[in-house]
């Protein structure tokens, strides 16, 4: 009964718009003072809230997304995708390939899925439109390979999930590039199959130019630049120092944010004091956001253990002598549909303490759950009515609508389909890096 007044709470609290950290908050609370009174409730609420983020793990978020806020602003997402025109200029569609190709870069910079869908779709949207792709094409592959920024490492919603269910970090990161490449590489396909057969998703009544063949011509090729050079040793600086025993992934997030300002600030020269300013109050904004919706999902999930709600849904599990692959179809449905809802750090936070139990009794790999897991949450960023990344790329440009957004990106989440069964199906795409790893 408490249970479900606990839920009841939080849908209500929702409903009237209240941040879901706060709600998650306030449920918690009325769920500790209904079973062991109001007193101790508020008590452990400070308790509870303190001990979980006072972890030397969550230290590495606010790095992460102060490293992402310094290459942000300090232009590396131009660099990006120059960099990635040269690598795409002969391919069919190529520009729209390179804004999928940066965003897989960038997504492995900043770790989060708005930031990499707003700096590469401000930079590859108006030239894609200039040199006459399909805006539906175009809004749509930037807004989806966007999302890859939770899934290729350094992955915030990779640390969250390690922070709940106790597995490696490390582990985690490496888990993620193999499935990321993967996505990369289907949405490239994509891309090259429907120019190669003219635009599908613009009727002549439209008055879209069908799909160019290439970049463009050899003289619009960007130059290579340090910058572009510097940009990309990033990803073997950060992930390097992790896999090289130099640094643990909290410490590689400090080396990222120093080299960061070095090749901004020096040999880029695009970065100053005054970016520095706002790169630090977005970053701080950005950490209390994450941090507050931590110690709100810390006191809802504890007041669910002391309810028993997570052991009493692994006997419910048992009782149904569900197969392993029956339980992924189910949690996977589950996921698709909270994404329509939810971002990947408030279901990673408030799901998976309570799925927890059955994945441990169904012998299921936590690894390559936690890959599965945010496959599903990628998808989700794309999904209406939510579907933070379609708002993101729709505000970026004055004449889309949420409908073209939404109808651009429909087969590249077709694709992200695809690339979850893969994954389910060969759980070694997901699990043979960390293999590797001790």
């Amino acid at each position: 009964m408490h249970f479900i007044i606990m839920l009841a709470s939080l849908g209500v609290l929702l409903v009237l718009g209240i941040p879901i950290a706060i709600a998650l908050l306030i449920s918690g609370v009325i769920g500790y003072a209904l079973t062991i009174g109001a007193g101790p409730g508020i008590t452990a609420l400070a308790q509870i809230s303190f001990s979980d983020i006072n972890s030397f793990v969550i230290i590495a978020i606010p790095l992460y997304i102060l490293m992402g806020q310094i290459m942000l602003k300090g232009e590396a997402g131009r660099d990006l995708f120059d960099f990635a025109q040269r690598v795409t200029c002969r391919l069919p569609g190529g520009l729209v390939i390179a804004a999928i190709l940066a965003s897989a870069i960038f997504a492995a910079i900043s770790g989060s899925s708005t930031a990499t869908a707003a700096t590469i779709g401000s930079i590859s949207i108006p030239e894609m439109l200039k040199r006459g792709y399909d805006r539906r094409m175009a809004a749509g592959a930037v807004a989806v390979a966007g999302s890859l920024g939770i899934l290729i490492p350094p992955s915030i919603s990779f640390i969250l999930y390690s922070l709940v269910t106790g597995a490696s970090v490390g582990k985690l990161f490496l888990a993620g590039i193999l499935p990321g490449i993967l996505l990369a590489f289907l949405f490239s396909l994509y891309t090259v199959g429907a120019s190669l057969r003219g635009t599908p998703m613009a009727s002549a009544s439209d008055g879209h130019a069908a799909l160019p063949q290439s970049s463009g011509p050899a003289e619009d090729i960007p130059p290579m630049t340090w910058g572009m050079i510097g940009s990309l040793l990033m990803i073997i600086v950060v992930l390097g120092s992790i896999y090289t025993g130099l640094a643990t992934p909290t410490e590689a997030a400090a080396i990222g944010v120093a080299y960061a300002l070095l090749l901004t600030a020096f040999v880029k020269r695009t970065f100053g004091w005054r970016k520095l300013g706002r790169s630090a109050q977005d970053a701080v904004m950005t950490s209390a956001m994450i941090l507050m919706l931590i110690a709100g999902a810390s006191v809802f999930g504890n007041t669910l253990s002391l309810l028993r709600v997570p052991q009493d849904v692994a006997s419910w599990l048992d009782a149904l002598n569900l197969a392993p692959w029956q339980f992924l179809i189910a949690i996977n449905i589950l996921y698709l549909i909270l994404g329509m809802f939810m971002d990947a750090s408030a279901a990673i936070l408030v799901t998976v303490p309570i799925l927890l139990p059955a994945l441990e009794a169904l012998n299921i790999d936590l690894i390559w759950f936690g890959v599965i897991l945010v496959i599903n949450m990628e998808i989700g960023a794309v999904t209406p009515p939510v579907g933070m990344n379609l708002f993101v790329v729709k505000s970026l440009h004055d004449d889309y609508s949420i409908a073209d957004v939404l109808i651009g990106s429909l087969p590249y989440a077709l694709m992200g389909l695809i690339g979850l069964a893969l994954v389910i199906i060969f759980p070694q795409i997901a699990l043979w890096l960390p293999s590797f790893m001790q």
